[in-house]
């Protein structure tokens, strides 16, 4: 037990703090939402909940993503993420003993925009610290905990989501991930000083695994993919049917789909790609086919669970991909896409309404580019994949590890070091399987990068395995 939790430790850290996170912005979200009940009308509600909560959302990521590209230093330090967290707390005791239309429309944004900063870093710290083989499994297991945890402090009492005991539930909250922050790591901060810093001749190099092309038609993919999932889940009859379900039990449906979707984009993220697709169709087809049936109930908790293949996609699509080409601040921008393009359709929703049929020609409107677009991505993986596997048929394991170690004039130690960087391995789970301090680990990891002259561990993990 002990070894294999020395083994997957980071998994392990970074999926407890992605966890408690997303428990913590639950918990808020369905405090605010049932808050709402006493000012606003269910427009409104709508409009604020999914519209501007979102685009707070949105822009808090944006915040991140720039304060890493320029502010490395602050924005990923577990001090920033900490003070974020601290300030929450006011903001929530205010929301929930002071409510008033105007007060807690206010407070809303400004705590989402606090969630999309600390998104941000979680996201980032999974990416930097998660081997990329596991990502999809880490966020969906995370996302799962934090979704079934919301229904398991539900039942506490009807009404714990707008009584003050909140209050004490969501300060616990976050001192549990404060005291996790504090004793994991930096966002950024890799395992040696010379690794930490990739520089842009690093990023922009010809092997990089991630093309720009890649990069954009991945957004524009998400761009799509977020209005149909806003127009799916908020057209009327699907609406109409959704007040027979309880709406805190349904997250133990999107907790199912949520791990289901994440050990399948870490089997093949092309076959995770295609099962979104098609979730995004299904809530308002089989609503359609059903609506007279006595399984409706049954069917709106499905798409519920069908819905987090869309949730895993949009996340560790771009966490990957950030991975893989040494963008770190890249992790969170699907979510910040994806958030800013459902903010705006469910604003529009709201204000001019959208009929049935509205609803079936904006979808099919939306569904023919997002096919081409996704084909034309999933061929470039495809080729890309093929080319850089075309080395591996020529060398075996040993072959490429000798090969590897002699262009570079490797130690043997150094060589078994390279390979393990290769894997993904962090220092902490190097020194575990080799019985080395981390300290040795990280002298072997310098002298690595001093000797094949390259900035990081991605770089070595991709010329090793080219």
């Amino acid at each position: 037990m002990k070894a294999f939790i020395a083994q997957n430790k980071n998994f392990i850290m970074c999926c407890m703090i992605i966890a408690v996170v997303y428990l913590l912005d639950s918990l808020i979200f369905f405090s605010q939402l049932y808050l709402m009940y006493n000012f606003y009308s269910a427009k409104t509600i709508a409009a604020v909940s999914t519209g501007w909560a979102y685009l707070a959302q949105g822009v808090g990521v944006a915040l991140f993503m720039l304060l890493c590209r320029t502010r490395s230093k602050i924005s990923a330090r577990r001090a920033f993420q900490v003070a974020l967290f601290l300030i929450e707390v006011p903001v929530i005791i205010l929301s929930l003993l002071m409510p008033g239309a105007i007060l807690l429309m206010v407070l809303i944004v400004i705590l989402n925009v606090i969630v999309g900063l600390h998104t941000g870093f979680t996201f980032t710290l999974a990416t930097a610290h998660v081997p990329t083989s596991r990502l999809g499994f880490c966020y969906g297991l995370a996302y799962s905990v934090g979704a079934f945890g919301t229904w398991l402090i539900s039942i506490i009492g009807e009404d714990i989501m707008t009584s003050y005991r909140i209050i004490f539930i969501d300060s616990i909250i976050i001192a549990l991930i404060v005291v996790a922050v504090l004793m994991y790591k930096d966002a950024l901060a890799n395992e040696n000083s010379e690794e930490s810093t990739t520089t842009e001749e690093s990023q922009t190099a010809p092997n990089t695994y991630i093309c720009r092309k890649n990069l954009i038609l991945l957004c524009v993919v998400i761009a799509i993919m977020a209005p149909m999932s806003s127009i799916g889940n908020n057209n009327n009859l699907y609406l109409e049917y959704c007040q027979q379900f309880d709406l805190l039990a349904q997250r133990c449906f999107y907790a199912v789909g949520l791990i289901a979707a994440g050990l399948v984009f870490d089997k093949n993220r092309i076959v995770s790609g295609v099962c979104t697709v098609v979730s995004l169709i299904y809530p308002m087809i089989l609503i359609m086919i059903y609506r007279e049936s006595g399984f409706v109930a049954l069917i709106i908790g499905m798409s519920y669970a069908i819905l987090g293949f869309y949730a895993v996609y949009r996340a560790a699509s771009f966490m990957t991909l950030a991975a893989e080409s040494g963008k770190l601040y890249l992790a969170p921008l699907g979510l910040g896409v994806a958030r800013v393009c459902e903010s705006v359709v469910v604003l529009l929703i709201t204000e001019i309404g959208l009929s049935e049929l509205g609803s079936v020609i904006l979808m099919s409107v939306l569904f023919i580019p997002l096919i081409m677009l996704f084909s034309l991505m999933v061929k470039g993986q495809y080729e890309s994949s093929e080319h850089s596997s075309e080395p591996l048929k020529e060398l075996s394991a040993e072959e490429r590890r000798a090969a590897f170690a002699q262009l570079y004039g490797l130690t043997r130690r150094e060589e078994e070091i390279a390979m393990f960087l290769s894997e993904g391995r962090s220092n902490g789970e190097i020194a575990e399987i080799l019985k080395l301090s981390e300290n040795t680990v990280r002298f072997h990891v310098s002298n690595v990068l001093k000797k094949t002259g390259m900035k990081n561990r991605n770089e070595v993990s991709r010329a090793y395995r080219m």
